[in-house]
This record gives C-alpha cells, structure tokens and sequence, in this order.
C-alpha cells in the first residue's frame, strides 16, 4: 500500500495552522483539483475538537472522481485525520500532524496511506506523489500567506 509523508516549518502558530488544516469545507477555495465539498454530520466538543463527514469532488485532466470520509480534529493533540467512509480507495488515511515549535511557527505534517481500487489509478498515483504532495503543501502554503499574511 502506497505511503507518503512530509513535513515543512511554517511562520504561522499551531492555532493558526490548525485553523487553516480543518477548515475543509474552504478546501475546494484553494486546492484547484478539489471541485465540491460537502461537509455534513458535523458534531463539535467544547474542547474545540469535531468529527464531521467531508465529500469531496476531485477532478483533473478530464477524471473526475468523489470520496467520503470522517474527519477528526483535535487542536488539543494538534491533529487532523481524514479516513475512508467510501470512494475509489480500498484504504485512504491523511493524517495533518501540527505542533507549535516555539515564537517563530510551527512544524506541520501531512501523512497519507492509500490505496486505489484500480490499479491503473494507482500507478498513475503512485507516479506522481511527490508532485502531488508538494502541490497539496503549497497551496495550504499559500492559503496560509493569503489569510494570515507572512508570520504568526
């Protein structure tokens, strides 16, 4: 099962990055591939932590496909958790991992285990990861700058 993972210091405070990695009803504002989101089923705690059913439209070059998954974010344990409901995966699991390294930002994580049901589809993915994680990277980069302008 393809795995990937990277990691980037950011100028921004874990609050803030956090804020930006569950906001994933703005995904689509800023991730060009991803079409729709459509976030339901949202139940928040008082400790600023939600889960949430997040589907998603994502498309390029033509190929359009849609996934569901459940979204857990925890700001307590600076982590946000994407995993497969139903979709075109046999697995999915994106894991954003942030922790506020001190004044000057915060280091941030993006972990994901997938696996597609069409092999095809999968060897196209596992192709072109790399590029699609520093894609994903630097449009939350980006969005990042746009919101919050360039430091914590």
């Amino acid at each position: 099962m393809p795995h990937f993972s990277k990691s980037v210091r950011v100028p921004y405070s874990g609050e803030q990055a956090f804020e930006l990695v569950s906001d994933i009803a703005a995904y689509p504002n800023f991730i060009k591939w991803i079409t729709a989101m459509r976030v339901s089923e949202m139940t928040a705690r008082q400790d600023g932590s939600f889960t949430c059913i997040g589907e998603a439209a994502v498309g390029f070059k033509g190929f359009v496909e849609r996934f569901t998954t459940r979204v857990v974010a925890d700001p307590n344990a600076g982590n946000v958790v994407a995993s497969l409901v139903k979709g075109p995966f046999r697995k999915l699991k994106a894991e954003w991992t942030i922790l506020a390294s001190s004044q000057d930002g915060s280091d941030i994580s993006l972990s994901i285990d997938y696996d597609f049901r069409n092999p095809f589809i999968g060897m196209l993915a596992a192709a072109n990861q790399e590029l699609a994680v520093n894609k994903i990277l630097s449009a939350f980069l980006a969005e990042a700058e746009r919101r919050y302008g360039g430091s914590a």
